[in-house]
């Protein structure tokens, strides 16, 4: 019973993982690697696999199986929003895949307004305006705007979920009413800039990055990652995670305010991927260990490797960084593969980490 239950998460976490594939071989073809025919024809494509396609249904997984006991109907937005992804990989051009996505996206804005009917909120309120962003871009994407055009619109998406969901995961409480005006004021400058890009994409851009630095720093100070930094084991791990992605979220930030509009080439690459690798897959890394075992019904030990591809991503984001900055290619384009090899390191050391921490465990064990 419990197999039949979690079998069509297993299913969506499989499309999760092809679409990742996906995504990283359009994102190097990009960079001028020879990937196949495949990547190739992904490569007008890469933002849309892995913001709506991977990250997307990742993060309405997340959400449905949360909701799963209010609101069983919560499984079929995750489900359409994978159909969607696989669509994407399977027909690039097709208008399908772009619908499914939108009605994904139209899934989780409704999963949130009946949380916000359960539990209203500061931390829902703002996960669901993130929800609305992507909404909305995937709209404007449907109705034939480019990518470059609703990109911001889904990287709010991202970003807003995260920072709603520090909130929610690390209790932060006894806030001041001085904190809580500061964290309206950075979210809010942040969405007028994410929702300015519609109209005015150069002063939007600037505006959205001087938010993410608001957040940035707001986060830097009030989110307990400072005090679990001196912990130890997970907790500590995670609270590495946090640290560094807030640093990227700021760096985002800055570099948004000095390019304003981006269309494509380099600064176009510095700034969404400052915030996409620098901060969402920091995230990912340290939220991980607490995710996996609700989506899969298993356990997963800790290890200290969880370290390895952590310090890697880093070093080698930086050394893009350090190659967009000063023009140079080779480092662009290492720096892009190393980036995609750090994250398939970390997926392989989760999946090894998952089946060594339920070898011989028992069922009603991994469950807990």
């Amino acid at each position: 019973m419990r197999a039949l239950r979690l079998a069509p998460r297993l299913l969506m976490l499989l499309s999760i993982v092809l679409v990742l594939l996906g995504g990283l071989g359009a994102g190097l073809s990009r960079l001028g690697w020879s990937m196949g025919a495949a990547s190739q024809n992904w490569m007008l494509i890469h933002g849309p696999l892995m913001i709506c396609g991977f990250l997307g249904t990742l993060l309405t997984l997340e959400r449905a199986v949360a909701l799963a006991s209010r609101a069983r109907w919560s499984i079929i937005a995750p489900a359409v929003n994978a159909l969607g992804a696989i669509v994407l990989l399977l027909e690039p051009e097709a208008a399908a895949a772009r619908l499914l996505l939108t009605l994904g996206s139209l899934g989780l804005v409704g999963m949130f307004v009946l949380m916000l009917r359960l539990h209203p909120s500061r931390d829902i309120v703002i996960m669901a305006l993130g929800a609305l962003c992507w909404l909305i871009g995937n709209s404007l994407w449907l109705s034939g705007q480019p990518v470059f055009a609703v990109v911001h619109l889904w990287v709010a998406f991202l970003i807003l979920t995260i920072v709603g969901e520090r909130l929610e995961l690390s209790r932060v409480r006894h806030l001041t009413r001085t904190s809580e005006r500061l964290l309206t004021l950075a979210v809010g400058v942040y969405l007028a800039g994410v929702l300015l890009t519609i109209f005015n994409l150069d002063l939007g851009v600037r505006l959205l990055g001087a938010g993410a630095v608001f957040m940035a720093a707001w986060l830097l100070h009030y989110d307990v990652a400072r005090r679990t930094i001196r912990q130890t084991g997970l907790t500590r791990y995670i609270g590495a995670c946090l640290l560094a992605g807030y640093g990227w979220l700021g760096f985002g930030g800055l570099l948004a305010i000095g390019y304003g509009a981006i269309y494509a080439g380099p600064p176009y690459a510095a700034v969404l991927h400052s915030f996409l690798l620098g901060f969402v897959f920091s995230m990912i890394f340290g939220h991980a260990p607490i995710i996996v075992p609700a989506l899969t019904g298993l356990y997963l030990n800790y290890a200290p490797t969880f370290y390895v591809p952590l310090i890697l991503l880093q070093i080698t984001l930086i050394y893009r960084m350090v190659g967009i900055l000063a023009v140079d290619n080779t480092a662009q384009q290492w720096g892009g593969m190393l980036n995609a090899v750090v994250i398939l390191l970390f997926l392989a050391g989760l999946i090894f980490t998952l089946f060594r921490s339920n070898v011989g465990r028992p069922a009603e064990a991994a469950s807990g």
